[in-house]
């Protein structure tokens, strides 16, 4: 017991007493993994939430939980419940680990009944941060503020916030009009979010600004864009039209795969990819790495249905310059599908009380 006290006493001020909190591994320093007790979880939610750790063990607690979670040796709730406490959250780099790690959790709600209560928690998470940083700079704002801002308002949109998206709809009507409307550093999630609830004409817009953008980066942000339209008979245009001369031929890969990284898109890319895996191959499959990225855009999937699926088209498409990418792919399947085994109960009734 002295012992314990005696290093309570010459522990930094940041990482907590015996009495209080304890943060392990302080600054991340050490390359491993801590999971902690319920209890003592629990209490390091109010030094995240008042900033009190610094930020590398900011990220690194949610990190810690979502790889734990991810790996099955501790519920989603546990990750779910830390990840409440980032309101406050300022740093760029956390915010974007945080939203990446969230992200991965949505792609494998997409198809739960219970998907709207988790974009629900997600905006509730990224709302308050969205609301300090707002859409335009500040006085003596630093690149970073620039990335927590474009983090934080794609990570709302994405979740269905009805402000957010308003707002890109009527910053990006500002844009087509003339893109130095719309400042470069918030372009991207301006067209993107625009898209998701564009129609026709927007769609039609969007084509004409990148074929008119003169730089690639802005073309780039704008191809981008036109894969996040929710409409599916928008998304198969989108589909058929990588393979035609109006994207270029490196550029369909990134097509199709930013299609499949959409709620709506994802089963519909798949079976494009089936139906023109000849073209595909064609094009892509001396080099490998082309086809390794389409054959990833499956790793998404979380059933055993589609595990099978994956696997016997594979069987009867060989791929051997992806052949480690499809068994990678079909692994993940299986890995999500046992995760949503596992938690889909228990995340359901925690958003249920959560949102009650």
């Amino acid at each position: 017991m002295e012992d314990a006290e005696a290093a309570a006493r010459v522990r930094p001020a940041p990482y907590g007493s015996i009495s209080e909190w304890i943060k392990i591994n302080p600054m991340q320093t050490g390359f491993y993994r801590v999971r902690y007790p319920d209890d003592e979880l629990a209490l390091l939610r109010a030094p995240i939430s008042n900033r009190v750790l610094p930020p590398a063990d900011r990220l690194g607690l949610q990190n810690d939980a979502f790889a734990l979670t991810r790996a099955g040796h501790t519920p989603a709730t546990e990750f779910l419940s830390i990840a409440q406490a980032y309101t406050n959250e300022t740093d760029a780099s956390v915010c974007a680990d945080l939203a990446a790690n969230l992200g991965s959790v949505d792609t494998l709600l997409w198809n739960e009944p219970f998907y709207p209560a988790f974009q629900g928690f997600v905006r509730g998470v990224f709302r308050p941060i969205g609301d300090r940083i707002g859409w335009g700079p500040r006085p003596n704002e630093g690149h970073l503020d620039v990335l927590l801002r474009s983090t934080v308002l794609y990570q709302l949109g994405e979740s269905g916030d009805e402000a957010t998206l308003t707002e890109a709809a009527a910053r990006f009507r500002e844009y087509a009009q003339d893109p130095s409307n719309v400042r470069a550093d918030i372009r991207g999630v301006v067209s993107s979010l625009a898209a998701r609830r564009g129609d026709r004409s927007t769609y039609d817009r969007i084509w004409e600004l990148r074929n008119e953008a003169s730089l690639e980066e802005e073309k780039g942000r704008l191809l981008i864009a036109i894969c996040h339209f929710e409409q599916r008979e928008i998304t198969q245009e989108t589909l058929d039209r990588s393979l035609s001369n109006r994207v270029r031929v490196h550029e369909a890969i990134t097509v199709i795969a930013s299609v499949a990284s959409t709620r709506q898109g994802r089963d519909m890319a798949w079976e494009f990819l089936k139906s023109n895996w000849d073209e595909l191959d064609r094009r892509y499959g001396e080099g490998g790495f082309g086809l390794m990225r389409l054959v990833s855009i499956v790793s998404g999937f979380t059933t055993e249905e589609q595990r099978e699926d994956v696997e016997r088209f594979f069987t009867e498409h060989p791929v051997p310059s992806a052949d480690r990418t499809v068994r990678q792919a079909l692994e993940r399947i299986r890995l999500n599908a046992a995760w949503l085994d596992r938690n889909r109960s228990e995340v359901a009734e925690w958003l249920a009380a959560d949102r009650g």
